[in-house]
């Protein structure tokens, strides 16, 4: 059932990203106050002027990635409904919220979260316009994201959200957590030569224009589809495979895995070891978790043998292989979120120590547990 739902989830975001739109970006504020007073309007992903009229005691979110960031600001008891499911399974406090979703655990129930009288209602960018538009003419107030394509994207839609729900405050010290440790885990990697690197998740990888992308070349690795035309989230072309040769994979969580063909078996980071699995909810879901992948990311690159360094034992593959050995997926913005925003989520993506990154992970950890 989860990975069919993950596979749903990731089909939905490749369209979607494949159709953003040139609209506003998300958080381009109409009214800025830096007391974070209310009503307090700004401008979302639909081109919409949003306001909120004080402090909302309701939330609703719509997709793991706004509840994660809802509760790294420590406004979780303010939470009436959320996604309940493995996707949010690490957030304390989770199983106590309304369940917004329905049984593919992807599509929102909107009669249930009409049914919860919100004063906010959070919408990752996976959410459909048309869901949106639907939930407004139900006198809802809701605010929808946009699409994230870089590590300053998180930063930025942590204090939109902040802003929204009156807790300022919080984002700037969650931002200031989570600067600090992208900017040393980028500054660490001029201690290594970047490996050629490919994401996987259930066929498919992450191209230009993903935050995966952003993951990959800030944790110092050079994201082979990206160097090679792909762009957003596309399935994996076997033949492409043996060509690119990866030194390093990155699988997220929910895989276990690269598929058993001759394809990958050839490859030098499969030959050599050099498949590394990170957390499926935090390399996924746009949050401010996302440095927990990030630092995973950068020990395993870090510690990478490059093929100039060794010759692999060699192994026949077969090129001639089908595009697409499995058109399930598993990301997804949230969608990635859903790993299934396009993958989907939860283990701790814990490695060997990477010094002053895995401290500072560390204090990420801490700070945003130190509030609560």
């Amino acid at each position: 059932m989860l990975r069919r739902t993950l596979a749903a989830t990731l089909a939905l975001f490749v369209i979607l990203s494949a159709s953003v739109a040139a609209v506003p970006a998300a958080g381009a504020a109409v009214q800025a106050d830096s007391d974070c007073s209310f009503p307090y309007t700004s401008q979302d992903a639909t081109g919409t002027n949003v306001t909120v009229d004080g402090e909302p005691q309701r939330i609703v979110v719509l997709q793991a990635s706004a509840a994660q960031t809802v509760w790294a600001l420590d406004a979780e008891e303010r939470v009436v409904g959320a996604p309940v499911n493995p996707t949010t399974s690490y957030l304390d406090g989770i199983e106590d919220k309304q369940d917004v979703l329905q049984s593919d655990q992807f599509t929102v129930s909107q009669e249930a979260v009409v049914e919860l009288d919100a004063d906010l209602v959070l919408a990752p960018n996976v959410i459909p316009d048309e869901t949106v538009a639907s939930l407004r003419d139900a006198n809802q107030t809701v605010y929808k994201f946009g699409f994230g394509t870089s590590m300053p994207f998180i930063a930025d839609k942590t204090a939109e959200t902040g802003r929204l729900i009156g807790a300022c405050e919080a984002a700037a010290e969650t931002n200031e957590a989570y600067n600090a440790t992208v900017e040393n885990v980028s500054e660490g990697t001029d201690e290594y030569d970047p490996p050629r690197v490919m994401y996987f998740t259930d066929n498919f990888t992450a191209g230009s224009g993903t935050f995966i992308d952003s993951l990959i070349t800030t944790a110092g690795g050079t994201n082979v589809p990206a160097e090679n035309g792909v762009q957003g989230y596309g399935q994996i072309n076997q033949e492409a495979l043996v060509e690119w040769n990866p030194e390093v994979i990155v699988v997220s969580g929910v895989e276990g895995g690269v598929p058993d063909t001759d394809a990958y078996a050839s490859t030098f980071a499969v030959q050599n070891d050099q498949v590394v699995t990170v957390d499926a909810n935090f390399v996924s879901q746009p949050g401010p978790r996302v440095v927990v992948a990030l630092q995973t990311m950068a020990e395993a690159f870090a510690d990478a043998e490059l093929e100039g360094e060794a010759t692999p034992t060699p192994t026949e593959a077969d090129g001639s292989m089908d595009d697409a050995e499995n058109d399930e997926a598993t990301e997804g913005g949230d969608a990635m979120e859903a790993t299934a925003t396009a993958t989907a989520e939860s283990t701790d993506g814990d490695g060997a120590g990477f010094g002053v990154a895995a401290a500072l992970v560390a204090l990420l950890s801490v700070a945003l547990l130190a509030r609560r």
